[in-house]
């Protein structure tokens, strides 16, 4: 039949067909089996809302805010930091306070524990993630640390819907990459306060960070809501109690100012179990010292040239440290 088109050998046709569908459906699932699977980024929620969406606007921003810091830096090596978690244009001055202490320090590790805004959740909701962004870049998250707390369970589990709108751990994240250099981090977002889960969570993370090289952040503003003056009085009397470096203390003392009928008064510390958690796990590390770095509330800042002292949030700078 020469001259004449000749008709594939269909079942020889059909095998390399098969064969090379193969050959696709291996590489595409490689990848995975390697560990080279897509990277879980946790995006940033509050850009462009609680601070700066632009990359060169963030980074004047913060800096800005840690040039204008005019403090000597604390002789002993800090272990804790409390830093606020509003909006940079009422709290941004305060948490460069907090911050400026650690700049250009070395930390393997910065673990972050801040209060969930959005979800309701028992104990510790652990970012299950491979790295956190912001406009300034990404950072890469531990996961040898947040492997170990998931497998420890209770109080350790991962929420994604506490983490994935949740400002206040979000917001510490550029002042970090601004004051520190080669560093990851680990997340965590704690639910209703409970004095036993504090106590177990930082059982945990002591002995998970050992001897590790790690900075410990508690996010919290401070009284929500009373009056100017009322703000002052209440704050610096919670700041007096942290001062003391007694967790307990600390956490009964939001019970007790409420029961004193400040008006307005909602909260003193919305991140209680955070600071009073980082408190626990930083004295469990040998740490012995607090110092008060600054203290501002949103009445303190002028909008359009207007203070607001009527109803007002309290923002509380403080390092924690050994001698």
């Amino acid at each position: 039949m020469t001259g004449q088109n000749k008709r594939p050998n269909c079942p020889g046709f059909l095998h390399r067909c098969w064969t090379l569908l193969a050959i696709i459906t291996i590489v595409l699932w490689l990848p995975s089996t390697l560990g080279i699977a897509k990277e879980r980024i946790r995006k940033p929620a509050v850009a462009g809302y609680f601070y700066p969406e632009d990359q060169e606007a963030l980074r004047e921003t913060v800096d800005t805010f840690l040039s204008n810091v005019n403090q000597r830096q604390i002789t002993g090596t800090i272990l804790g930091l409390i830093s606020p978690h509003a909006g940079y244009v009422y709290s941004g001055q305060v948490a460069a306070y907090s911050y400026r202490q650690i700049k250009d320090k070395n930390y393997d590790t910065v673990i972050i524990i801040g209060p969930s805004h959005r979800a309701y959740i028992k104990g510790a909701s652990v970012g299950n993630w491979d790295a956190c962004a912001t406009p300034l870049g990404k950072v890469t998250v531990n996961r040898e640390i947040v492997d170990h707390l998931l497998s420890i369970g209770e109080p350790f589990h991962f929420v994604r819907e506490a983490h994935i709108r949740e400002h206040s751990v979000e917001t510490q994240i550029p002042f970090l990459q601004r004051a520190l250099k080669d560093f990851d981090i680990v997340s965590i977002v704690m639910g209703i306060p409970s004095l036993t889960n504090c106590e177990r969570i930082s059982k945990a993370l002591s002995k998970t960070v050992g001897k590790r090289n790690v900075l410990f952040v508690a996010s919290s503003d401070m009284s929500h809501f009373p009056d100017y003056g009322n703000a002052n009085k209440v704050d610096r009397k919670t700041l007096s109690l942290i001062e003391k470096f007694d967790p307990e203390l600390v956490f009964n003392s939001e019970a007790e100012f409420l029961a004193k009928g400040v008006p307005n008064l909602s909260t003193t510390l919305c991140g209680l179990s955070s600071i009073v958690t980082v408190m626990m796990t930083v004295k469990q590390l040998g740490g012995n010292g607090v110092k008060i770095l600054h203290y501002a509330n949103s009445g303190d800042v002028a909008i359009h040239g207007y203070r607001e002292k009527r109803r007002v949030v309290g923002y509380g700078a403080v390092a924690l440290y050994k001698k």
